[in-house]
C-alpha cells in the first residue's frame, strides 16, 4: 500500500469482558502513534444477549446471524461517533480492524476454530470504509492458538535491546507476552482476569465488577475452593495456550465457595487470577527486567497488589511508556490491519502468514 504513513486506520477491541467497544485511531511513521482513544458502551439488551450465549453456550443458528448482524451494527456506530467525535474524515482512513466479539473459543481438537461475532459487511457498509476481520482464526490456521495476538505488536512498541520484558494484560482472561530484548517473543493465556469475578459481581451482587478490588481486600481466601480451582486440567497445560468464558465462567466456581461472604468468594477469585499469573511468570526462560501491565485489570488496586505480592516484582504501567492501558489490544488490532493491508506477514510460532480477512467497502 502506497503512502500509509499518511493514512489512519481504526482499531477496535471487546474482549471477553465484553463491557464495551474500544476505539483508537493510529498512524504510522517512524513509530506507532496513538491518535486518539474512546470506549463505548453496548446497548444494555446487546450485552444481555451476549452475556447470555457466553455463560450457557448455546445458540440456534437463527440467534447466532441475528447477534452477528447486532454486534455488527453496534460496532459500526461506536466507529461513527468516534468518527464524529474526534473530527476523523473517513477518506483519510484506510481500514477498520475489527476484532470481533468471541463467543467461544476452540483452538485445539481435529477441527479448531474460534467464534468472532461481528458481520464485517455491516461494518463495511455503515461505515463505508474497508474492514480487516477474523483475526484469530487466522492465526489458528498457522499452528497458533487465535489468542493472545498481541506479542508481536508488543515487540514493536516496548521492546529494549538486551532487556527481558513481560508485558501483562489482564482484561476478562489475563495473558503476557515475553520479550527477550532481542527478535524472540511469544505470549500465553495465564487463565481469568477479570472473567470470574466480574460474573461473580452481576450474577450475584447486581454490581457490574468489584472497583478497585474494595470488596475483596476485606475477605478471606478460602483455600479448598482455590486449590480446587488451580486443579483444573487447564492450569497443567504447558505455554503457549489459551483459554476464554467456555471455561471460565459462573460455572466455574465451586458451589462450596458461593455460600461463602460475598468479601471471601471475591477474595478467593482474586487470589486465583494473581497465582495463575504468578505460575506464568515462573515459567520463563528467564526473570525479566520489568513487567508492564495493560487492561481494564490494572484499575483493579487489590489485584495488581495480590499480583506484585505473588511475583515479587512491581508492576509498571504502560502509561509510563505514553500507551493508555485501555488502548494497548485496539492499537495491536489497528497495526494488525494495516500488516494485512500493506500485505506484510505476520510470525505465528515458526510460521509467517497473513492475518485477517479483507472486506472492501463497495
Amino acid at each position: 500500500m502506497r503512502n500509509s504513513s499518511d493514512k489512519i486506520f481504526i482499531g477496535t477491541m471487546s474482549g471477553t469482558s465484553h463491557d464495551g467497544i474500544d476505539i483508537c485511531a493510529i498512524k504510522f511513521s517512524n513509530k506507532i502513534n496513538l491518535l486518539k482513544f474512546n470506549s463505548f458502551n453496548y446497548p444494555a439488551s446487546l450485552k444481555k444477549d451476549i452475556s447470555k450465549v457466553i455463560q450457557q453456550q448455546e445458540l440456534s443458528l437463527e440467534k447466532y446471524f441475528e447477534l452477528n448482524n447486532k454486534i455488527g451494527i453496534a460496532f459500526s456506530r461506536s466507529i461513527k461517533k468516534f468518527l464524529t467525535l474526534n473530527k476523523i474524515n473517513k477518506r483519510n482512513v484506510a481500514a477498520i480492524a475489527l476484532s470481533g466479539q468471541t463467543l467461544f473459543h476452540k483452538p485445539k481438537g481435529k477441527y479448531p476454530f474460534s467464534i468472532q461475532a461481528c458481520d464485517p459487511k455491516v461494518v463495511a457498509d455503515e461505515c463505508e470504509i474497508d474492514v480487516v476481520s477474523d483475526f484469530r482464526n487466522d492465526h489458528i490456521k498457522l499452528g497458533g492458538e487465535g489468542a493472545p495476538l498481541v506479542p508481536e505488536f508488543h515487540q514493536k512498541i516496548f521492546s529494549k535491546k538486551n532487556t527481558p520484558l513481560v508485558v501483562l494484560n489482564i482484561g476478562g482472561i489475563s495473558n503476557f507476552s515475553y520479550l527477550d530484548g532481542k527478535d524472540e517473543f511469544y505470549g500465553s493465556d495465564c487463565g481469568p482476569g477479570n472473567a470470574l469475578m466480574d460474573t461473580y459481581c452481576q450474577n450475584f451482587l447486581n454490581r457490574p465488577f468489584d472497583k478497585n478490588g474494595e470488596h475483596a481486600k476485606n475477605g478471606e481466601v478460602h483455600l479448598p475452593s482455590l486449590n480446587k480451582m488451580l486443579a483444573h486440567s487447564f492450569f497443567k497445560k504447558r505455554h503457549p495456550k489459551s483459554t476464554g468464558k467456555e471455561i471460565f465462567n459462573i460455572k466455574f466456581i465451586p458451589k462450596k465457595l458461593l455460600k461463602k461472604s460475598s468479601g471471601d468468594v471475591l477474595a478467593t477469585l482474586t487470589e486465583l487470577t494473581a497465582v495463575c499469573i504468578k505460575k506464568s511468570m515462573r515459567s520463563l526462560k528467564k526473570k525479566p527486567h520489568k513487567v508492564i501491565i495493560c487492561g481494564g485489570g490494572q484499575k483493579n488496586k487489590f489485584l495488581v497488589t495480590s499480583i506484585e505480592q505473588h511475583i515479587e516484582m512491581g508492576l509498571t504501567s504502560s502509561s509510563e511508556y505514553g500507551f493508555d492501558p485501555q488502548a494497548i489490544e485496539a492499537m495491536a488490532f489497528g497495526w494488525m490491519a494495516r500488516q494485512r493491508v500493506c500485505r506484510n506477514p505476520l510470525l505465528v510460532k515458526k510460521n509467517k502468514g497473513l492475518l485477517g480477512t479483507l472486506t472492501k467497502f463497495k
